[in-house]
Protein backbone atom coordinates (compact mmCIF):
# COMPACT_ATOMS: atom_id res chain seq x y z
CA UNK A 1 0.00 0.00 0.00
CA UNK A 2 3.13 1.90 1.13
CA UNK A 3 4.75 1.58 -2.36
CA UNK A 4 1.42 2.55 -4.52
CA UNK A 5 0.82 5.83 -2.44
CA UNK A 6 4.91 6.63 -2.86
CA UNK A 7 4.50 5.87 -6.65
CA UNK A 8 1.48 7.98 -6.96
CA UNK A 9 3.36 10.97 -5.26
CA UNK A 10 5.91 10.26 -7.58
CA UNK A 11 4.30 10.40 -10.42
CA UNK A 12 2.67 13.69 -9.54
CA UNK A 13 6.20 15.22 -8.63
CA UNK A 14 6.80 14.25 -12.22
CA UNK A 15 4.32 15.54 -13.87
CA UNK A 16 4.11 18.85 -11.95
CA UNK A 17 7.84 19.44 -13.09
CA UNK A 18 7.23 18.67 -16.51
CA UNK A 19 4.52 21.34 -16.68
CA UNK A 20 6.44 23.56 -14.92
CA UNK A 21 9.66 23.37 -17.57
CA UNK A 22 6.98 23.63 -20.37
CA UNK A 23 5.72 27.19 -19.34
CA UNK A 24 9.41 28.27 -18.89
CA UNK A 25 9.82 27.10 -22.34
CA UNK A 26 6.62 28.77 -23.86
CA UNK A 27 7.49 31.91 -21.70
CA UNK A 28 10.80 32.85 -23.15
CA UNK A 29 9.05 33.03 -26.56
CA UNK A 30 7.54 36.54 -26.38
CA UNK A 31 10.63 37.72 -24.96
CA UNK A 32 12.85 36.81 -27.70
CA UNK A 33 10.45 38.03 -30.33
CA UNK A 34 10.74 41.16 -29.14
CA UNK A 35 14.73 41.15 -29.33
CA UNK A 36 14.62 40.13 -32.76
CA UNK A 37 16.29 42.52 -35.36
CA UNK A 38 14.84 45.74 -36.51
CA UNK A 39 13.45 45.80 -39.51
CA UNK A 40 11.85 48.00 -42.71
CA UNK A 41 8.45 48.98 -42.04
CA UNK A 42 8.13 51.63 -45.12
CA UNK A 43 10.32 54.15 -46.45
CA UNK A 44 9.83 57.55 -48.59
CA UNK A 45 10.32 56.88 -51.40
CA UNK A 46 8.80 53.85 -51.25
CA UNK A 47 10.44 50.66 -52.60
CA UNK A 48 9.93 50.22 -56.56
CA UNK A 49 7.97 53.24 -56.58
CA UNK A 50 8.07 56.11 -58.73
CA UNK A 51 9.43 59.35 -57.44
CA UNK A 52 7.72 61.91 -59.57
CA UNK A 53 8.08 65.36 -57.79
CA UNK A 54 11.46 66.70 -56.38
CA UNK A 55 13.27 64.99 -53.67
CA UNK A 56 15.04 66.14 -50.90
CA UNK A 57 15.51 63.67 -48.87
CA UNK A 58 15.09 59.85 -48.37
CA UNK A 59 13.40 58.63 -45.09
CA UNK A 60 13.28 54.94 -43.65
CA UNK A 61 10.87 53.44 -40.97
CA UNK A 62 11.81 50.46 -39.04
CA UNK A 63 9.51 48.30 -36.51
CA UNK A 64 11.99 49.16 -33.28
CA UNK A 65 14.07 52.60 -32.59
CA UNK A 66 17.40 52.69 -33.67
CA UNK A 67 20.53 52.90 -31.66
CA UNK A 68 23.02 55.63 -32.10
CA UNK A 69 26.13 54.28 -30.62
CA UNK A 70 28.35 56.65 -31.62
CA UNK A 71 26.32 59.82 -30.74
CA UNK A 72 26.97 61.52 -34.35
CA UNK A 73 24.88 59.49 -36.20
CA UNK A 74 27.64 57.87 -37.65
CA UNK A 75 27.18 54.16 -36.94
CA UNK A 76 23.96 54.34 -38.99
CA UNK A 77 25.10 54.87 -42.77
CA UNK A 78 22.18 55.18 -45.80
CA UNK A 79 23.40 55.58 -49.25
CA UNK A 80 21.86 56.37 -52.35
CA UNK A 81 23.19 56.05 -55.31
CA UNK A 82 22.25 55.61 -59.29
CA UNK A 83 23.25 52.83 -61.72
CA UNK A 84 26.69 53.90 -62.60
CA UNK A 85 27.64 53.88 -58.65
CA UNK A 86 27.42 57.89 -58.30
CA UNK A 87 26.24 59.19 -54.62
CA UNK A 88 23.71 61.38 -54.14
CA UNK A 89 23.36 61.87 -50.39
CA UNK A 90 24.61 65.32 -49.45
CA UNK A 91 25.16 65.07 -45.44
CA UNK A 92 25.15 61.78 -42.89
CA UNK A 93 22.17 60.28 -41.63
CA UNK A 94 20.33 61.50 -38.72
CA UNK A 95 18.43 59.06 -36.36
CA UNK A 96 14.26 60.07 -34.97
CA UNK A 97 13.55 56.93 -32.95
CA UNK A 98 12.62 54.78 -35.70
CA UNK A 99 13.16 57.37 -38.39
CA UNK A 100 16.92 57.06 -40.41
CA UNK A 101 16.71 60.13 -42.65
CA UNK A 102 19.61 61.74 -44.89
CA UNK A 103 19.69 64.24 -47.08
CA UNK A 104 19.86 63.89 -51.02
CA UNK A 105 20.06 65.94 -54.23
CA UNK A 106 19.21 63.30 -57.00
CA UNK A 107 20.77 63.90 -60.71
CA UNK A 108 19.16 63.04 -63.91
CA UNK A 109 15.83 60.39 -63.98
CA UNK A 110 16.71 56.50 -63.80
CA UNK A 111 16.58 53.88 -61.22
CA UNK A 112 18.41 54.74 -57.86
CA UNK A 113 19.08 52.40 -55.32
CA UNK A 114 19.17 52.92 -51.13
CA UNK A 115 21.68 51.10 -49.12
CA UNK A 116 21.76 51.10 -45.35
CA UNK A 117 23.38 49.54 -41.94
CA UNK A 118 21.54 49.96 -38.69
CA UNK A 119 22.30 49.24 -35.33
CA UNK A 120 19.04 47.75 -34.71
CA UNK A 121 17.17 48.14 -30.87
CA UNK A 122 19.19 44.20 -29.72
CA UNK A 123 22.62 46.05 -30.78
CA UNK A 124 22.62 44.14 -33.60
CA UNK A 125 24.25 45.29 -37.16
CA UNK A 126 21.50 45.41 -40.07
CA UNK A 127 21.95 46.42 -43.70
CA UNK A 128 19.68 45.87 -46.70
CA UNK A 129 18.48 47.93 -49.83
CA UNK A 130 15.20 48.92 -51.44
CA UNK A 131 15.69 50.73 -55.35
CA UNK A 132 13.01 53.36 -56.41
CA UNK A 133 12.94 54.94 -59.71
CA UNK A 134 12.69 59.07 -60.10
CA UNK A 135 11.40 60.42 -62.92
CA UNK A 136 12.51 64.16 -63.09
CA UNK A 137 10.31 66.92 -62.83
CA UNK A 138 11.72 69.67 -65.74
CA UNK A 139 11.77 72.21 -62.59
CA UNK A 140 14.34 70.09 -60.58
CA UNK A 141 17.66 70.65 -60.78
CA UNK A 142 19.80 68.02 -62.03
CA UNK A 143 22.85 67.12 -59.20
CA UNK A 144 26.03 65.81 -60.30
CA UNK A 145 26.94 63.25 -57.91
CA UNK A 146 29.77 62.33 -56.32
CA UNK A 147 32.54 59.31 -56.20
CA UNK A 148 32.16 58.57 -52.09
CA UNK A 149 29.61 59.05 -49.80
CA UNK A 150 30.50 62.18 -47.20
CA UNK A 151 32.30 61.57 -44.24
CA UNK A 152 30.43 61.17 -41.23
CA UNK A 153 32.39 60.96 -38.22
CA UNK A 154 35.37 58.86 -37.98
CA UNK A 155 33.98 56.64 -41.45
CA UNK A 156 36.36 58.74 -44.35
CA UNK A 157 35.69 57.22 -47.12
CA UNK A 158 38.05 55.12 -49.29
CA UNK A 159 38.50 57.80 -52.44
CA UNK A 160 38.47 61.60 -53.10
CA UNK A 161 34.38 62.53 -52.93
CA UNK A 162 34.85 65.78 -55.96
CA UNK A 163 31.84 65.86 -57.90
CA UNK A 164 31.14 63.81 -60.91
CA UNK A 165 30.38 65.58 -64.01
CA UNK A 166 26.62 64.87 -65.45
CA UNK A 167 27.04 63.20 -68.80
CA UNK A 168 23.80 63.59 -71.04
CA UNK A 169 20.12 62.69 -70.97
CA UNK A 170 21.73 59.76 -73.99
CA UNK A 171 25.02 58.86 -71.76
CA UNK A 172 22.84 58.24 -68.92
CA UNK A 173 20.40 56.15 -70.68
CA UNK A 174 23.20 54.05 -72.19
CA UNK A 175 25.05 53.86 -68.79
CA UNK A 176 21.86 52.62 -66.91
CA UNK A 177 21.47 49.78 -69.39
CA UNK A 178 25.00 48.88 -69.21
CA UNK A 179 26.79 49.53 -65.87
CA UNK A 180 26.71 46.09 -63.44
CA UNK A 181 25.30 46.09 -60.42
CA UNK A 182 25.85 48.83 -57.86
CA UNK A 183 28.89 47.43 -55.85
CA UNK A 184 27.65 48.34 -52.05
CA UNK A 185 30.10 50.27 -50.22
CA UNK A 186 28.15 49.02 -47.00
CA UNK A 187 29.57 45.97 -47.60
CA UNK A 188 33.21 46.80 -47.98
CA UNK A 189 32.70 48.25 -44.22
CA UNK A 190 31.74 45.00 -43.05
CA UNK A 191 27.81 44.42 -43.03
CA UNK A 192 28.08 41.44 -45.24
CA UNK A 193 28.73 39.40 -42.11
CA UNK A 194 25.89 41.24 -39.91
CA UNK A 195 23.89 38.58 -38.98
CA UNK A 196 20.17 37.50 -39.98
CA UNK A 197 17.48 39.09 -38.44
CA UNK A 198 15.64 35.67 -37.85
CA UNK A 199 18.75 33.49 -36.45
CA UNK A 200 18.34 34.80 -32.71
CA UNK A 201 14.36 33.45 -32.65
CA UNK A 202 15.42 30.63 -34.27
CA UNK A 203 18.34 29.69 -32.00
CA UNK A 204 15.84 30.55 -29.18
CA UNK A 205 12.58 28.62 -30.44
CA UNK A 206 15.54 25.53 -30.77
CA UNK A 207 16.67 25.77 -27.31
CA UNK A 208 12.59 25.96 -25.90
CA UNK A 209 11.91 23.22 -28.04
CA UNK A 210 15.38 21.22 -26.54
CA UNK A 211 13.91 21.80 -23.12
CA UNK A 212 10.74 20.53 -23.95
CA UNK A 213 11.42 17.43 -25.04
CA UNK A 214 13.79 16.48 -22.31
CA UNK A 215 11.12 17.29 -19.64
CA UNK A 216 9.05 14.99 -21.59
CA UNK A 217 11.56 12.40 -21.29
CA UNK A 218 12.60 12.89 -17.94
CA UNK A 219 8.42 12.52 -16.90
CA UNK A 220 8.07 9.31 -18.63
CA UNK A 221 11.68 8.03 -17.24
CA UNK A 222 9.99 8.88 -13.95
CA UNK A 223 6.65 7.18 -14.41
CA UNK A 224 8.15 3.78 -15.76
CA UNK A 225 10.18 3.51 -12.84
CA UNK A 226 8.13 4.23 -10.46
CA UNK A 227 5.33 1.81 -11.32
CA UNK A 228 5.51 -1.20 -8.76
CA UNK A 229 7.21 -4.16 -9.94
CA UNK A 230 5.54 -7.62 -9.11
CA UNK A 231 2.41 -6.37 -7.72
CA UNK A 232 -0.71 -8.96 -7.17
CA UNK A 233 -3.25 -9.04 -9.28
CA UNK A 234 -6.59 -8.21 -7.47
CA UNK A 235 -8.70 -10.55 -5.64
CA UNK A 236 -11.90 -12.07 -6.81
CA UNK A 237 -14.35 -11.49 -3.91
Amino acid sequence: MARTIRAGRLRSVAVGTGLLVLAGALALLPATGASAHDYLVSSTPAADSTQTTALSKVVLTFDDRVLDLSGDGSSNVVIVTDAAGKHFETACSTIADTDVSVPVALGDSGRYTVQWQIVSADGHTVANSIRFRYDRPQSAPVATGAATRPTCGDQAPAASSAPVAVPSASASAGAASEAPAVTSTLEATGSASAPSSGSGLGIALGVGGGIVGLALVAVVVVLVRSRPKGAAPAREE
